[in-house]
């Protein structure tokens, strides 16, 4: 197995207790070349809820800034410690585009390897997760959610765009929502990550649902590809320990039949090609 660029440590509110060592050590036992921990870091609250004159839910992560310095302290750290992968200090980045300033900020520090950018929320709801979707024009609410995917690919504080369809995966009968109407701002995100020099990552968190599916997709992946996209990671989004290799020659198969021959990682924001 080849890489691991989407994990989550103890910091991030909803893992678990996995530290980063527990975590690297883990990727050593299986195999893998590649490791990044990258914990949540919501960059539209990144201080206390106090701090915005709200108070505390279970739907919303406060303190941000706080979870991204324990994080990229404690790995940056562990890169001492002897192992045959190779651990990338990395952080997820999410809603780069409503506190762009602050999301600059954690990507310009010197220990980061990599951020992941991606949309868990919309402004002013909460993450996709807690919606009540009843309450929604669901095509309406998937536009708006591509349309800040794309603000996001057009930044400049990520180098790997994140589960590019997470915004679906709540749905309720999500593998049955027909895409079709959104490839036209899909192509568009594309467009703009290629352009950019950035990568798009195949996240295989939902391999482990009912069915099963990937964030892209085969389609979406391929279309990538027939683009001009080069640079991909591959990741599971692991929140514990047996999660970070499951589905792992999955996915890399999946990025084969794609169309791809080399995996990408980044050192201190630069890209790297390995073979697939």
């Amino acid at each position: 197995m080849i890489m691991n660029l989407h994990t989550h440590s103890h910091h991030s509110p909803d893992a678990q207790s996995d530290t980063v060592a527990q975590r690297l050590a883990y990727a050593n036992s299986i195999g893998l070349r590649f490791l990044a921990i990258t914990d949540h870091c919501e960059v539209n609250r990144m201080e206390s809820a106090a701090f915005y004159g709200v108070e505390e839910n279970e739907m919303c992560i406060y303190q941000n800034r706080k979870i991204a310095e324990a994080s990229i302290t404690e790995t940056d750290a562990a890169k001492s410690i002897p192992s045959v992968c190779r651990l990338l200090c990395g952080v997820e980045l999410g809603q780069i585009p409503q506190n762009p300033e602050g999301a600059r900020a954690i990507y310009q520090d010197p220990r980061l390897d990599l951020a992941i950018g991606s949309v868990h929320e919309l402004p002013d709801l909460p993450d996709f997760y807690f919606l009540d979707y009843s309450q929604y024009e669901i095509p309406v609410l998937i536009t708006a959610y591509f349309e800040e995917v794309l603000k996001v690919a057009a930044s400049d504080a990520y180098d790997i765009l994140g589960h590019l369809t997470y915004g679906l995966r709540y749905l309720p009968d999500c593998n049955a929502y027909d895409i079709t109407p959104h490839i036209p701002i899909i192509r568009d995100i594309f467009r703009t990550v290629i352009r950019n020099g950035k990568a798009i990552e195949l996240n295989g968190s939902r391999l482990k649902n009912n069915p099963p599916t990937t964030e892209p997709d085969l389609r979406l992946l391929k279309l990538y590809r027939e683009m001009g996209g080069k640079l991909l990671t591959v990741s599971t989004d692991a929140h514990q320990n047996e999660h970070v290799g499951l589905h792992l020659e999955q996915l890399e198969q999946l990025a084969r039949d794609a169309g791809f021959s080399e995996l990408t990682y980044f050192i201190r924001h630069q890209p790297f090609q390995t073979p697939l």
